[in-house]
């Protein structure tokens, strides 16, 4: 609560009041949300919380991997959930770790054989570490899909089914909706937020999630209109002079 003050936070958006709750109750959602409605912040609070009530990872469990895995279609998107990721976990000893392509995967693997509670990627880079043995997540419990249907259309979804089958199994929430849940044992929690729901996303769906609650904010698809979008007209041969340092 310290950080989310000091990130000017004064109210929760919609996707916000929404998710965090059922986040936080440790329930599977379904999030659809305008670009630019603050659904980071609204799976990392939840995700964060959750994280800080489980025990602390020393040497004799770091190797059995991480607590939560967050995924992204592109490098870009995962390091800006990186950077929100934290920037909230500043106060609770969190230690975050993103895994994506253009750089080393021996040294991300090295990050990985050392230890931390999150692990930010691209599907594609962690299915390649699981292969080579440097990730294992025996240990996750909490999952995020960010922006799905994008990691769908970028022809992903060998990666994104071969990241999730490589969490057990064995702790997915019963099926049946009715049935009591085991308070002593900890249930996978999956957060899916997708701005459309192809036939590859909703099959995704069907085997991963349980029960998810769907949550629907805005137009989806669509930039909320806190979203300021210009169009700059140049001439082709000072576009590259123009934006090479941005």
């Amino acid at each position: 609560m310290k950080l989310v003050s000091k990130a000017g936070y004064k109210k929760p958006s919609p996707i916000q009041m929404a998710a965090i709750p059922l986040g936080l109750q440790q329930r599977d959602v379904i999030g659809i949300a305008e670009i630019g409605s603050g659904k980071i912040a609204a799976f990392v609070l939840p995700m964060l919380t959750y994280i800080s009530r489980l025990p602390p990872m020393t040497e004799e469990i770091e190797a059995e991997g991480p607590y939560a895995v967050v995924m992204a279609p592109t490098r870009e998107l995962a390091q800006q959930i990186e950077e929100k990721t934290i920037k909230f976990s500043h106060y609770l000893d969190i230690r975050v770790v993103s895994i994506v392509g253009g750089q080393s995967i021996e040294e991300q693997g090295f990050k990985l054989c050392h230890g931390c509670e999150i692990v930010i990627e691209t599907p594609g880079r962690l299915l390649d570490c699981l292969e080579r043995r440097y990730a294992i997540l025996n240990q996750c419990d909490y999952v995020v899909l960010d922006e799905a249907d994008h990691m769908i259309d970028m022809g992903f979804e060998p990666q994104v089914v071969g990241v999730l089958d490589a969490i057990p199994s064995s702790n997915l929430k019963p099926e049946n909706e009715d049935e009591v849940l085991d308070e002593k044992r900890i249930y996978r929690t999956t957060y899916m937020f997708s701005a459309t729901m192809p036939s590859a996303v909703e099959r995704l769906a069907q085997k991963y999630l349980r029960n998810p609650v769907v949550v629907t904010i805005g137009t989806a698809g669509k930039a909320t209109e806190l979203i300021a979008q210009h169009v700059i007209m140049l001439k082709k041969m000072r576009r590259w002079g123009d934006f090479r340092g941005c």
